[in-house]
């Protein structure tokens, strides 16, 4: 069944690659791929004049070995990451069955992840979420592993899998203390759950070091992954969405420009402040965009100028998707083993991106795990 699901997910994200023309070079539109990414790895090998520090290592460095093969590097990274994935169809599986799901009910979930609209279309993009969702999976497995068996060499690796998913996307970073939480409330699961998290803590935060002393070395400055929280929390502090979004971060460039700031430290420190003296001034209108944002972050379907034929199958599978995931929690989900941490998840990105800046995209390595309760309420 693991082998069927892959071949599906990755002839499914191959032929929508194709047929979209995305299976050649760059398309720096920031709709199909993001160009900074390959400034960014290229400055790690001195083939660029940036130094970026505003975003995780995790993507480009994946994107490194790539662009070192000439023209077809980029076209090569692209097939790898369409083949990561399809992979996230095997690995829900896996985690399903980790969690007691019978055959079927694995096999709807991870059925569910190789035929998702939303999925297919961002594992074809040259941006971070579908190496990100991976990762994700992968520390899910490990970590419901360890919790099942109560196994410290897998929560070593689910450790492993946390920073390297937190140096892909910094989101993740602050997710260890909701993972600590969830298995303190939920220690009658597991005997060694102090042991388990310690393990994993310690493993991850270890993990961080290399990439925090390179920027000490670099930057004086203690920056575990990156420095834009700032940007990202101004930048999101609207009711925008869409085209809109995209006009408010150039005009923040354009104030940072004539402000006379060319640090990145320097900008983030600034919209950081901007922010929280907006916040102190307006706390009603900022509970209201908190709640905004956080209702949107569960839309069902894209907004223009994606066409209406893809956001209406997009619609009319994540209302499927939803549906059957709610009939999953009333037949008990919560009560699988590991599927607390599997919700925990779900609902600390909810939260994160009601405040900062949110994107339909970043809802992606939430989709497994929906997927996983759907194919419990599929049965």
């Amino acid at each position: 069944v693991s082998a069927a699901l892959f071949i599906l997910a990755l002839a499914l994200r191959l032929l929508w690659a194709w047929w979209s023309g995305q299976l050649g070079g760059l398309a720096n539109d920031y709709r199909y791929d993001d160009g900074a990414y390959v400034d960014m790895a290229l400055s790690f090998v001195g083939r660029s004049d940036s130094l970026w520090i505003t975003h995780p290592p995790g993507y480009p460095f994946f994107l490194l070995p790539f662009l070192q093969l000439g023209d077809w590097g980029l076209p090569l990274a692209r097939v790898v990451q369409l083949a990561l994935g399809a992979a996230l169809a095997p690995l829900t599986l896996a985690a399903c069955r980790r969690m007691d799901f019978d055959r079927r009910e694995a096999a709807v979930a991870g059925l569910l992840v190789a035929v998702h609209p939303m999925m297919v279309f961002i594992s074809a993009r040259i941006m971070p979420e579908t190496l990100f969702t991976f990762k994700i999976a992968c520390f899910a497995v490990a970590w419901t592993a360890a919790w099942r068996r109560g196994s410290a060499p897998m929560a070593a690796l689910a450790g492993l899998f946390g920073a390297v998913a937190s140096l892909t996307r910094g989101i993740m970073l602050p997710f260890g203390l909701g993972l600590a939480v969830t298995a303190a409330l939920y220690r009658r699961q597991q005997q060694r759950w102090a042991a388990l998290i310690a393990v994993c803590g310690v493993v991850w935060g270890l993990c961080m070091v290399p990439w925090t002393v390179r920027n000490w070395v670099h930057f004086r400055r203690l920056i575990p992954f990156s420095a834009q929280g700032g940007w990202n929390f101004y930048e999101g502090m609207t009711r925008d969405y869409g085209p809109q979004l995209a006009a408010r971060s150039a005009a923040m460039g354009r104030e940072s420009q004539a402000a006379g700031l060319k640090d990145a430290f320097e900008i983030d420190a600034y919209f950081s402040r901007k922010t929280k003296d907006w916040i102190a001034a307006h706390p009603l209108e900022f509970a209201k965009i908190t709640l905004i944002k956080a209702v949107r972050f569960w839309r069902l379907a894209p907004y223009a100028p994606h066409p209406l034929s893809g956001r209406l199958a997009t619609g009319i599978f994540t209302a499927v998707l939803f549906v059957l995931a709610l009939a999953g929690l009333r037949a008990g989900f919560l009560s699988r083993p590991g599927a607390p941490f599997a919700a925990a998840f779900v609902l600390y990105l909810a939260l994160m991106h009601s405040f900062f800046f949110s994107a339909l995209r970043y809802r992606m390595p939430a989709e497994p795990f929906i997927a996983m309760a759907a194919g419990l309420g599929a049965a």
